[in-house]
């Protein structure tokens, strides 16, 4: 299949040159508001993962951390929004088994899809208490997370109260740990992300200045981080591309 998706990628903590001669253990963070979602993306995206990891590429569906997104903006109660993220997992899930089978054979098991539940190890948990504890604690760090999620509000086009985006912080502090410290998948770190996103927030800058102690030292040396590359690919909002997802789900 010829594929007509330009993937619009910008590297953060790494170069292309790099990325051109090393491979990393990759995974595609797949984010359940993404929407149109195609099989020409998704193509797309599973043919560079492969193309540049040395292991299993992992197609994480980040479906429960999508409560909150539902809590605010959908008015659902809190285990009705878990309900229906997971709901919504299982239709990404199986769009992705789909374009899975869609590959050659031989291609076939170089793809994995794991779900937020699957990721949620003593790394995770650690990370997460500590973003946590900086979200609380250091008013810059608080700061600057209310300003990435005011570029997804204006997006949205939305109006909420300042309640409503304390607990919109909660999506992005649960997906800072899989992004500082990559994702842990049966003991092994993957730590080149594919991050699908609809334009710069700011999250992956502010990823890479924690990485390279730019900004919040005492936070990282908590994380004991190891080097994770963000590969940005901006999405193109309301793309028509090929088959969409609601006909292959």
């Amino acid at each position: 299949m010829t594929l007509k998706y330009n993937m619009n990628l910008q590297i953060f903590n790494s170069t292309q040159e790099e990325l051109s001669h090393t491979k990393f253990p990759v995974f595609i963070g797949i984010s359940v508001g993404v929407k149109p979602m195609s099989l020409d993306i998704a193509l797309s995206y599973l043919n560079w993962a492969e193309e540049h990891s040395s292991d299993v590429v992992h197609i994480l569906i980040a479906d429960e951390i999508a409560r909150y997104n539902y809590q605010v903006f959908s008015h659902y109660t809190k285990s009705g929004c878990l309900s229906r993220a997971i709901r919504d997992g299982d239709v990404y899930n199986n769009f992705f088994e789909k374009v899975i089978a869609s590959l050659a054979p031989e291609k076939r098991d170089r793809f994995k899809i794991v779900r937020w539940r699957d990721i949620k190890g003593k790394e995770f948990a650690a990370a997460l208490q500590a973003v946590r504890e900086e979200f609380e604690k250091n008013s810059l760090f608080r700061k600057e997370i209310l300003s990435i999620l005011e570029v997804y509000i204006k997006r949205r086009g939305k109006l909420i109260t300042d309640v409503q985006k304390e607990l919109l912080c909660q999506y992005l502090l649960e997906e800072l740990p899989t992004l500082l410290n990559g994702i842990y998948v049966n003991n092994k770190n993957y730590s080149l992300i594919l991050y699908p996103t609809y334009s710069h927030s700011g999250m992956s800058q502010l990823v890479s200045d924690i990485q390279n102690k730019r900004k919040y030292v005492a936070l990282g040396e908590k994380l004991c981080l190891t080097k994770t590359i963000m590969v940005e690919s901006i999405i193109e909002e309301g793309a028509k591309n090929c088959t969409s997802l609601l006909t292959l789900s």
